[in-house]
């Protein structure tokens, strides 16, 4: 199962930790990311959550951004 459909089955708010584990990063990097404005967030009475819908999201909007150049100079080299 892709990351993006495990996070379009959750439904709750993830917690750093979750996301960490998801992405197979460190829960600092998460907070790094976070604060940098890198990674869809919510504070929630002081703590961060994710919003598991934006992550996925988010991480559709990375593949694009992946696979279009890659696609591009595909063609380039062709033409």
């Amino acid at each position: 199962m892709r990351l993006v459909e495990i996070l379009e089955g959750r439904r709750q708010a993830l917690r750093v930790g979750e996301v960490a584990s998801l992405f197979s990063v460190t829960p600092q990097h998460i907070y790094k990311m976070a604060a940098r404005g890198s990674l869809p967030s919510l504070r929630i009475a002081g703590a961060i959550r994710f919003d598991p819908q934006e992550l996925a999201q988010w991480l559709r909007a990375k593949e694009n951004r992946m696979i279009r150049p890659e696609t591009q100079r595909h063609q380039s080299v062709t033409a």
